[in-house]
């Protein structure tokens, strides 16, 4: 061995396949781009403050390369703590590009510590920090108003972690999970995450996780409506909204008693060549209820559309005319909106499912799950407050800036794996990132420019929790 190379080589086809003790990172470009973001808006500063862990030992390596460690895993495709190998051939260069004299090594390192968030008060208290963080985000793009969306979704544990309960599972029957609240802005962002256990129902605790958020939120912030999918349709919640005055579009479970409201109707307007909507009045005979509601109602059929969402009307299948059809239906108290404007503005909560979609997929939100209740949620809140958020607001600002905004997956195969080499010349470190194309190169240096250019850096005030 020369020091660099080991001299030791074999022969495949035309090349010798050897060795070499440089510093190279299968993720150039990943270190370039978020290095340069991370470092522009103050990431490091915020992680030192937010994070509710005390290093007490002498030997402790500090918060911020273990925080940055679990963020580089993510944005790898890593699904679980020991997926941190996947990043740590070429070690050395993600160091200096993110200016910490260490990263760990082993997943255990990554466990302990979200494992010392050990009660409740301990993740709030990073709650109402990733909240602020969210916040930040969405004042940075000066976005004042739009729309909220609460979703719920399952994620499947397999060991015996606290609060994995058997409960609503359509993709693991019968298997233990956990069921995390959600809300979203229509642009995308993610402004709250509580998680539950896995036998809790969908609007379980919706009233105050909603007025948690609007707190949040700030009240200079306008939420133009609340929308929500039928997990929601709830009277405590909708008397909540309407006495706060809130707009709301809520989807409607179709229960007996209203496929027999939907059956009175008979006047369809067409809206497109087999779609229809109406819309009727409509009381619960449950005494909470209190008063009759405007229902939207729209058809699709069968036929004209084969994708067509929604249900079948269970009651009246037999009916040609009803059981060529998939209704959906939705209560609203915005009484300035058509029934073909209620549906439009509720179709875009569909992209809380991309978002959902992609936080599991590709940033691995039901993966990184520990044995206690309070230490995953912490790690969740950080994945979709905090991770998420962060590069969402690059695909939305940097990335793809009025473009179709892609997937996580997308954006790693196309800007994150690029090969690089830590090198130095001149007395400084340079990241030599082996892109030969021409045209992917001049973006990779515009996006570099465009964030060294960003006027933002994050606040570390002390949030009230």
């Amino acid at each position: 061995m020369d020091g660099k190379n080991d001299r030791s080589s074999l022969r495949v086809g035309q090349v010798f396949v050897e060795f070499t003790r440089k510093p190279v990172s299968a993720w150039g470009g990943m270190a370039a781009l978020i290095g340069a973001f991370v470092s522009q808006v103050g990431f490091r500063e915020w992680v030192e403050h937010a994070i509710p862990v005390v290093e007490t030992s002498n030997n402790a390596k500090g918060i911020y390369p273990k925080v940055l460690a679990h963020f580089l895993t993510v944005l790898t495709g890593g699904e679980r703590f020991a997926h941190l190998q996947w990043w740590q051939h070429g070690v050395e260069a993600l160091e200096k590009v993110f200016d910490v004299t260490w990263l760990p090594k082993a997943a255990s390192t990554l466990t302990r510590f979200w494992n010392k968030i050990k009660s409740q008060s301990c993740a709030e208290k990073l709650g109402a920090h990733a909240r602020d963080y969210a916040r930040q985000f969405i004042g940075f793009e000066g976005i004042s108003e739009d729309t909220m969306n609460l979703d719920s979704t399952v994620l499947t544990r397999y060991g015996k972690q606290q609060g994995g309960r058997k409960g609503y599972n359509p993709k693991k029957r019968g298997r233990p999970s956990h069921h995390p609240l959600l809300a979203f802005l229509g642009s995308g962002y993610v402004v709250n995450l509580w998680n539950r256990s896995g036998n809790t129902a969908s609007g379980e605790g919706c009233v105050p996780f909603f007025e948690q958020t609007r707190a949040m939120l700030g009240e200079k912030f306008r939420v133009l409506r609340v929308l929500c999918d039928s997990g929601f349709y709830l009277i405590e919640f909708i008397k909540h909204l309407e006495t706060k005055g809130f707009k709301y579009i809520i989807a409607v479970p179709i229960s007996h008693a209203i496929q027999k409201a939907i059956y009175c109707v008979t006047q369809w307007r067409q809206l497109d060549d087999g779609i229809e909507v109406a819309e009727f009045s409509f009381e619960h005979k449950d005494e909470k209820w209190t008063r009759p509601r405007r229902y939207v109602v729209v058809r699709l059929h069968k036929q004209k559309r084969p994708s067509a969402a929604g249900k079948q009307l269970s009651l009246f299948e037999e009916y040609e005319d009803w059981g060529a059809f998939r209704y959906s239906v939705f209560i609203t108290n915005d009484d300035m909106l058509t029934p073909k404007a209620t549906w439009r503005q509720y179709r875009p909560r569909a992209n809380d499912e991309n978002i959902l979609k992609d936080l599991k997929e590709g940033m691995a939100l039901s993966a990184f799950n520990l044995d206690s209740f309070w230490a995953t949620e912490a790690v969740m809140v950080m994945i979709a407050l905090v991770f998420h958020n962060m590069l969402h607001y690059l695909n939305r600002n940097i990335f793809n800036r009025n473009r179709p905004k892609s997937q996580t997956k997308t954006i790693r195969a196309r800007y994150f794996i690029l090969p690089a080499q830590l090198g130095n010349s001149g007395g400084a470190y340079r990241l030599r990132i082996a892109v030969k194309a021409g045209q992917l190169r001049a973006r990779i240096i515009h996006f570099l420019n465009r964030i060294k250019q960003l006027p933002h850096r994050l606040n570390c005030i002390a949030v009230d929790t």
